[in-house]
């Protein structure tokens, strides 16, 4: 039989979305005669017919690959049904699933993902279980006596819609692993969350903790961490990078605004904007009081203007300024209250005695650094003893005009801010 068919006969055996059969199949009528395509459909039924004993020997299939050990049987013999007549719908001409199949490739692919089958294995093990089906019906049509032709045509089919598939099955792959990094992202931001907030017993930081690496007997770093664009990308991934241990990455994620984590190194930043306050190493049972230490060591250093690794030591005194308002209210009005209020050159007198307190008393060091001379230096420090009273020879003097000065300095600072004075009521 010529497989050049009148025009009449190639009609009636196109492909088309009018007669209920998918358009990705519109050459066949061209290129095959009715009765091959007839034959091509009864093949099809055959399979249709075999599916149960074809879908179980594509599970044994599947059981040569390790990663598929801990998917059940059912599972993979319902995905291996679906697979058959996915073979017949393309042998039909038709790119449709019957409606009492559930689940299409992109469905077991995901769920495979979730299995833990790795993705290669997926796209490998598909390969492998459509070639037995491409294998059976080259050689039932071959028995039937289909005209070579006739059983290349189907078999290319067949090769097309397993490359489609397989596209199908890395999309979904793709995507799933998407969420599922995403799901591990978030699960890991709500578990750092609870640790560094203190709301986890300490029995309960081990156990949750040991899926991220946090050991029982573990000790850690803790850092807060302020940018003046929030938290950028690049500062985690800094963090990531050089503070990750053998067994332990550092667990980092947004916290109100800052950027906050745990690490088994001590901390650094890469840029000369973000301030970050550190503390550590600290057992787990500890993290949630070390990360109240970083965040008021912080808040000290955001008052202060710094920039860089703060720590306890790095601020030292400066975080009694800060926290003790009532002492630094009243040394304010002892020291730079009164100097404030009766001379002009207020601001001058005040900076001189700061820089020289700064540079240990020594004139001439003071002097250079504010660009003055040795005389106008001396000229201001004792105009400031004769308002304020205090002798700067005297030890726990000093202390209180030193305490005074920084007090003042960041209150200054604060009404630099816009909106700040409003907010604040301060001496």
């Amino acid at each position: 039989m010529s497989n050049r068919l009148p025009t009449e006969s190639r009609r009636a055996a196109d492909r088309s979305p009018d007669n209920g059969l998918s358009p990705s199949f519109p050459a066949w009528g061209d290129r095959m005669s009715i009765d091959q395509l007839h034959e091509l459909s009864q093949i099809a039924d055959e399979l249709r017919a075999s599916a149960d004993e074809l879908a179980w020997r594509q599970v044994a299939v599947c059981r040569r690959f390790h990663s598929y050990d801990t998917v059940p049987d059912e599972d993979l013999h319902r995905s291996s049904k679906r697979n058959v007549f996915r073979v017949v719908e393309t042998l039909h001409g038709r790119d449709l699933l019957p409606a009492d199949i559930s689940e299409d490739e992109g469905t077991s692919s995901r769920r495979r993902a979730i299995q833990g089958v790795p993705a290669e294995d997926v796209l490998a093990c598909y390969w492998a279980v459509l070639s037995v089906l491409r294998d059976e019906f080259i050689a039932r049509a071959t028995a039937a006596g289909l005209p070579s032709d006739a059983v290349l045509f189907g078999t290319r089919r067949l090769w097309d819609m397993t490359e489609r598939l397989g596209g199908v099955l890395m999309q979904a792959r793709h995507e799933i692993d998407i969420e599922l990094a995403r799901h591990d992202e978030r699960q890991k931001l709500a578990l750092l969350q609870r640790i560094l907030s203190g709301n986890l017993l300490p029995a309960e930081v081990s156990h949750l903790g040991s899926a991220y690496g946090l050991q029982p007997d573990s000790e850690h770093w803790v850092f807060r961490a302020r940018h003046p664009d929030g938290t950028p990308q690049s500062l985690t991934r800094h963090i990531e990078r050089t503070c990750a241990g053998q067994h332990f990455p550092a667990l980092v994620g947004p916290i109100d605004g800052d950027l906050a984590g745990i690490t088994c190194r001590r901390p650094s930043v890469n840029d000369d904007v973000t301030v970050l306050a550190t503390v550590g190493p600290f057992p787990l049972h500890m993290l949630g009081q070390a990360f109240a230490e970083c965040t008021r060591l912080l808040t000290v250093a955001v008052r202060y203007g710094k920039h860089g690794l703060v720590d306890r030591e790095s601020l030292s005194v400066r975080i009694a300024v800060i926290e003790e308002s009532e002492i630094g209210a009243a040394l304010f009005h002892r020291y730079v209250a009164t100097v404030l209020e009766e001379s002009p050159i207020a601001d001058l007198i005040l900076e001189s005695v700061q820089t020289y307190l700064a540079k240990h008393r020594r004139i001439s060091a003071a002097a250079d650094a504010l660009l003055v001379h040795s005389n106008t230096l001396r000229y201001r420090l004792e105009k400031y003893t004769s308002i304020t009273g205090a002798d700067l020879t005297d030890t726990e003097a000093i202390i209180e005009v030193w305490w005074a000065l920084e007090y003042w300095q960041v209150r200054r600072d604060r009404s630099n801010e816009p909106g700040q004075l409003a907010r604040e009521a301060g001496p």
